[in-house]
């Protein structure tokens, strides 16, 4: 069925101007694009009842196709669907309206011109053209269908897998690493948010868990997310290691030996507090910390020569400067420079077995200029799996490994926001990537709890929060981008979700806040709206799905009567906008394969020849950005894994 004037209303409806743009048609190429199936069929769905006559009466009042109706009954029906008690109905808009509102504030025009919204926001776009940077590894590639062998094989290329290639090569293992993604360096960092989510997130920035409850923000490139993360590098806190060691039978975690690996994976990524010139934002945050008396302290970053200025900003897609020490330039080119051979494009499909023992993998390498994907087969005598707490488990489970923990204890780190209009320019979308945080609620009871921190806004993530209600309201709050601030929540989450593989094999995730995290949710929502609020702020407001804001009237009476309004409007799937950053704990490590999925050596139970080495292997969440937590981890595999092979 063709869904062409539907889409062109739905354009119209959620984004006035959207036609400058081809809305509609980038709405349906997203949508035919969505790595699901199910998805993609479940929206289509969707869009024909918008034209059913009687499907509207029974659900809006309005006896008439979606096309038929006029703007505001348009607006009043699709607002109905955002406030709905019904999970599904929220679902349809959020589907909808993060599409609509994200697509348009980050295309061009069909001239290739900058977007037309971005003067009224104040937004520049990139700031000039990449700069001309060769590409220092060159990946093998395939021409026919082939067979590879080698001493080990990694699936994957952040910060476990990059960590592993350049570790194991440098003791001279014969490493191949495969990577679903594809190469880019400085000379392809548009800055451009379309182009870069497309190229350097999974599934294009669209990844979500089946119910939409939750974004997923995760790398998809060589070099992983340690390409577009935020450079922050915190060392795992010591009462989280004594808890992986006591109540999860992992001693090696409060060892000197796990120690060293930290610390040497920190010295060759460079982190250090040097580099921390606070932004508009950080400084909105340090102000209000102070007038508080909270804590605030500097971040840990990964960075070598970094601007802290206006070119900083845009650094979640990808850093031009080469500032940011991704293993695309540390670990992975100690990787090629020791003989590793990296292909990008390699889906890996299965892992091989051979009588119980791993043996290689199977995947399908596709070549922008191949006129078909090849088949590759690897041999390996040993198989390292770093595809990050989504991908590993689903690789796992296609497998046919066959664990009870295997893709459960998901744990998200769950992040929101609380935003805040400030009389000054705040640019949020500049300076240092992150700068500052605060522990003041990091610890709320047992390790459970919060952080504040802040991330560059660009229009993408401000049109993934700012609530809608109508076109026209929509767009004057995207106005204010210029002058709007946050605070970021990040929620160190004790109850978990799980992975599972659709009949296609790609990974599916669920996950619901639990009602012991949601508390925790909400009290960082109403410190940080108290702590914008000693910053200055004039109007906070919160991502909910409706229009939710106050203006502080110094008594905290008029905070008080929008906690309960918030509190009405719900945290539920859909209620509020979620993110996830950090992804962690679904091939948990542990002491018995009744309850986890690898062994304190990193091998999965039960397969000699396979490990598993990423932030899937935490026994829990971490409760900081988990960059080289990671790293660590992976630095102390490779010498298991050298033992072995």
């Amino acid at each position: 069925m063709d869904h062409a004037a539907v889409l062109e209303a739905l354009a119209g409806t959620f984004v006035p101007g959207g036609e400058a743009v081809r809305l509609a048609d980038h709405l349906a190429e997203t949508i035919a694009s969505l790595p699901h199936r199910a998805d993609r069929d479940e929206l289509n769905r969707l869009l024909g009842l918008l034209e059913s006559r009687i499907v509207n009466a029974l659900l809006s009042g309005i006896p008439r196709p979606f096309t038929g109706m006029s703007l505001p009954q348009r607006e009043h029906y699709l607002r109905g669907w955002a406030r709905s008690r019904l999970p599904l109905r929220r679902k349809a808009f959020q589907a909808l309206k993060r599409m609509a509102t994200v697509i348009y504030y980050t295309s061009r025009d069909p001239s290739g011109r900058p977007n037309p919204s971005w003067p009224r926001l104040g937004y520049p776009g990139p700031l000039g053209p990449p700069p001309a940077t060769p590409k220092r590894i060159k990946p093998t590639e395939l021409t026919s269908d082939t067979t590879l062998d080698c001493d080990v094989v990694i699936v994957g290329s952040g910060a476990g897998g990059g960590v592993m290639a350049g570790e194991l090569a440098a003791r001279g293992k014969d490493v191949i690493v495969l990577e679903k993604g594809g190469y880019y360096n400085e000379a392809d960092f548009t800055q451009y948010e379309g182009e870069m989510l497309s190229r350097l997130y999974d599934a294009g920035g669209l990844l979500t868990s089946d119910d939409l409850g939750f974004v997923i923000l995760q790398g998809s490139c060589l070099g992983g997310g340690t390409v577009v993360n935020y450079t922050t590098a915190f060392h795992p806190a010591d009462e989280v290691r004594e808890v992986w060691a006591r109540e999860h039978g992992l001693p090696h975690f409060t060892s000197h030996e796990f120690t060293a690996s930290l610390d040497a994976a920190a010295r060759r990524i460079g982190v250090g507090t040097e580099q921390n010139r606070p932004s508009a934002r950080d400084a909105v945050l340090i102000r209000g910390l102070e007038a508080l008396g909270w804590h605030h302290g500097l971040l840990p970053r990964n960075v070598r020569g970094c601007s802290q200025a206006d070119d900083c900003g845009y650094c979640g897609y990808g850093c031009r400067r080469g500032a940011k020490q991704s293993t695309l330039i540390t670990y992975l080119q100690d990787a090629f420079d020791h003989g590793a051979r990296i292909l990008v494009g390699a889906d890996v499909r299965r892992i091989s077995m051979d009588r119980g023992h791993a043996t290689g993998v199977e995947a399908i390498v596709r070549h922008p200029q191949a006129a078909r994907p090849f088949s590759l087969t690897v041999r390996a005598r040993a198989v390292v799996v770093a595809g990050g707490s989504v991908h590993s488990p689903a690789l796992l489970l296609r497998s046919g490994v066959d664990l009870p923990a295997l893709g459960r204890h998901l744990a998200l780190h769950p992040g929101t926001a609380v935003f805040g209009l400030m009389p000054e320019e705040t640019r949020p979308w500049t300076g240092t990537l992150q700068a500052h945080y605060s522990d003041q609620f990091a610890d709320l009871d047992a390790g459970y709890g919060f952080k504040f921190e802040t991330v560059p806004l660009h229009p993408s993530l401000f049109a993934l929060a700012v609530p809608w209600e109508s076109g026209t309201q929509h767009a004057d709050a995207m106005a204010a981008l210029s002058r709007t601030t946050h605070v970021a929540v990040l929620l160190r989450d004790r109850d978990g979700g799980k992975v599972r593989i659709d009949g296609d094999g790609k990974p599916v995730v669920s996950y619901r806040l639990s009602a012991y995290d949601a508390a925790h949710l909400r009290r960082g929502l109403a410190e940080g709206a108290r702590l914008l609020e000693a910053a200055g702020a004039r109007e906070i407001w919160s991502p909910q799905a409706r229009w939710i804001a106050y203006r502080p009237d110094g008594s905290g009476a008029a905070r008080d009567r929008w906690l309960e309004e918030m509190d009405r409007a719900g945290y539920g799937p859909n209620q509020i906008q979620l993110a996830t950053f950090h992804q962690m704990a679904s091939c948990r490590m542990g002491t018995s394969p009744r309850d986890s999925v690898v062994s304190a050596e990193h091998q999965v139970w039960g397969v000699p020849g396979l490990y598993v080495a990423d932030a899937s292997t935490f026994p829990s969440a971490s409760g900081v950005n988990p960059m080289l937590t990671i790293m660590g981890i992976a630095h102390r595999a490779a010498v298991i894994v050298d033992s072995k092979v």
